[in-house]
């Protein structure tokens, strides 16, 4: 059998084609830098329990607010505190310069200050469990108990296929993760019907995949990142 590659072709920022075709040399991990294109979240409503009301940057950070105080992580807390919101981390920068700024809890980005200072500021927040960093720019604070907040936030680069080859009759490619997010691997013989072979949680780096090779007609596979951001 001839060595064999995959090429992609990039259907929208999160999905994939896998075309088997000629041998590639496997590349290395991904870092966890969301550099994908910005999404806008604002709170509909200020109960902190409902799905709407939370954003759910990644399985384990979900940020909310009450109708007073500030952002707490409802994955894991109730309320606000003064080490809210669990796992998150802020600096002011850029996020291109990540790796050199000077990261605090939510109270001292604040150092005192109220949050509606923070209004179109560049800030780079930092999922600590995960270790993924975004960019986020808030656009709107409620005070006085209004509650709410909004803001734009980068998200996952898009989907990337790397790395395809056969050996020992397997085929194995690999793609690149964000810590967290959901993933599905499917398969069709016609590039119409689909069925899900294999799904995983990312690591924030890279993902590996195999399946037997087909000696007789064709098969097809993409990789799918979950509504999730």
């Amino acid at each position: 059998m001839k060595n064999t590659r995959f090429l992609g072709l990039f259907l929208s920022a999160s999905r994939a084609i896998v075309i088997l075709l000629l041998a590639t040399p496997r590349l290395l991990e991904a870092a966890t830098v969301w550099t994908g294109p910005l999404i806008s979240y604002t709170q509909p409503a200020t109960d902190p329990t409902q799905t709407a009301d939370q954003d759910r940057i990644t399985t384990d950070v979900w940020l909310t607010r009450a109708s007073s105080k500030g952002l707490f992580n409802a994955f894991s807390e109730t309320s606000a505190t003064a080490s809210s919101p669990a796992g998150t981390e802020w600096a002011f920068g850029a996020l291109s310069n990540y790796a050199s700024l000077t990261f605090a809890t939510w109270q001292g980005l604040l150092n005192g200050q109220s949050p509606t200072t923070l209004v179109g500021k560049e800030i780079v927040l930092h999922l600590t469990v995960d270790d993924v960093y975004l960019s986020i720019e808030f656009s709107a604070w409620g005070s006085g108990g209004s509650g709410g907040f909004a803001y734009g936030r980068s998200t996952p680069a898009p989907l990337t296929l790397l790395g395809g080859e056969v050996n020992g009759g397997q085929f194995t490619f690999s793609y690149a993760t964000g810590a967290g997010l959901q993933y599905t691997i499917d398969s069709s013989s016609n590039l119409v019907d689909w069925s899900i072979v294999a799904t995983n949680t990312g690591s924030g780096g890279m993902a590996s995949f195999g399946a037997p090779v087909v000696t007789t007609g064709a098969i097809f596979y993409r990789a799918s990142q979950l509504t999730n951001p």
